[in-house]
């Protein structure tokens, strides 16, 4: 368990970094600090891999046909990025939805664990036979406590660069050492069609402007169309299909966001035919390319 002024204290620190609405980027790379000071309707995105703590408010995602909602006390994990939708259910500008998020580096993580394994006797067993990449935890101080301190070092550069490191290690073994750190084991070691499901992820996000297939993808992972259909739907919660399209519609969003033409855009994620490309995005996040502008 936590006190309850541990998590205020957190919240406090987290708005205190967090300037704008949505994802704040901080002097530690891989932490971030999210906030959402109205409530907004259900809308596409991309969930990276990473740890993030629910400080204040409520938020909700949904993954194919499961929801999972962001409550104060709650640790969501996900191993691996995946397409999800999202909307902020409680917020306001007095009390705005807060969130601290800790992008996960899984060679980090799996030399923590393979240090782990190598003092303890008997590491624990998976407690739920779901595969799925991603899932939540109940907080409770021994993981709070390094949080906490790793959101104290944006005060200081010096503290920041000497200290972060450590703190960030001790995060990855508190999580792996909880109530489900065994199904969190399975996926950092990645043993058998876990580990070809993450082959083909990562062949998807590094080859956005290449057509894939099915059959494709099952043969670059030496898997069976049908065993490999089935194991990805499991931890990825779609198809592979469904799975590359939303990944590369996300893409194409924050590139033209970023200043990109619409036709280049949807070129530069496999789009060879505007008009496929203008009727995809809008069917996906519901405007048209022309309508998504720059973040203010």
């Amino acid at each position: 368990m936590y006190k309850a002024d541990q998590l205020h204290h957190l919240a406090t620190l987290v708005e205190r970094h967090a300037h704008i609405d949505g994802i704040n980027r901080t002097r530690i790379d891989s932490l971030g600090c999210y906030k959402a000071t109205q409530t907004t309707a259900r809308c596409p995105a991309i969930d990276g891999a990473g740890i993030g703590v629910v400080c204040q408010g409520t938020k909700r995602s949904y993954i194919g046909k499961q929801r999972l909602e962001f409550l104060p006390g709650q640790v969501m994990i996900g191993f691996y990025p995946i397409p999800v939708e999202t909307e902020v259910i409680e917020a306001s500008v007095d009390e705005p939805f807060l969130l601290v998020g800790l992008a996960i580096n899984r060679p980090r993580m799996a030399n923590v664990l393979s240090r782990l394994d190598q003092i303890e006797d008997t590491p624990p067993k998976p407690i739920s036979a779901d595969p799925s990449n991603m899932f939540a935890i109940r907080l409770n101080s021994s993981i709070l406590d390094p949080f906490i301190r790793l959101v104290e070092l944006l005060e200081n550069p010096t503290d920041a660069a000497m200290l972060s490191d450590s703190i960030i290690d001790e995060i990855y073994y508190r999580i792996v050492s909880q109530e489900r750190g065994g199904e969190l084991r399975a996926l950092l070691q990645q043993h058998g069609d876990i580990q070809r499901i993450s082959k083909a992820i990562t062949y998807i996000h590094h080859n956005l402007d290449q057509p894939v297939s099915v059959d494709q993808l099952a043969e670059m992972v030496h898997m069976s169309r049908t065993a490999f259909f089935k194991n990805f739907k499991a931890v990825m919660h779609m198809s592979p299909l469904q799975y590359a399209k939303a990944v590369r519609l996300n893409e194409a969003q924050k590139l033209i966001r970023e200043g990109k033409r619409a036709n280049e855009a949807g070129y530069l994620v496999g789009y060879g035919i505007p008009a496929q490309f203008s009727r995809e995005y809008k069917r996906y996040f519901g405007d048209p390319p022309s309508a998504t502008g720059r973040p203010t």
